[in-house]
């Protein structure tokens, strides 16, 4: 993501310290669009429990509905709680600031967050009912275990 320089770009490279601050403000908007493309997987997601209610219904097979709605409610939320989720945001004079590593290792659980979810067709298309929810108990403690380590240095 390359872009032309600003003038307050062209002027912050005179500040010392700023290139720092400039580059670790990049990387806080490429983790909200990384953030954002989980989110989106996720609503994928929904599309395909969607799906399966529709098949369930068109065979006449209501025992099911209930069971996949509480899923497609569950990976609601799971997106919402990653797109709303805390980010690698400090303040430049705030007391605790989330150092380059600690976001690196914010950027490895989204990556293998997304990773997961790469291959939630595969996963939804013949699945069970427990194995969506076996699957969903897997996104969860992902996006918990992220929010959490984020917590731990704000």
């Amino acid at each position: 993501m390359k872009r032309s320089k600003s003038i307050f770009d062209k002027i912050g490279a005179l500040i010392p310290g700023y290139r720092g601050y400039a580059e670790r403000d990049s990387r806080r908007n490429c983790d909200k669009l990384i953030r954002n493309q989980i989110s989106e997987k996720l609503s994928e997601c929904v599309l395909n429990i969607n799906n399966k209610i529709k098949i369930e219904i068109k065979n006449s097979n209501f025992d099911t509905l209930q069971e996949l709605e509480e899923c497609r409610q569950k990976f609601n939320i799971l997106s919402d709680k990653i797109k709303y989720a805390p980010y690698g945001e400090s303040s430049l004079f705030g007391d605790s600031q989330i150092k380059e590593d600690e976001l690196q290792k914010i950027y490895e659980l989204d990556f293998e967050l997304y990773s997961l979810l790469q291959e939630s067709e595969k996963h939804l298309a013949e699945a069970t009912i427990l194995d969506i929810l076996i699957y969903i108990g897997s996104i969860e403690t992902m996006i918990n275990k992220r929010n959490n380590f984020i917590k731990e240095y704000k």
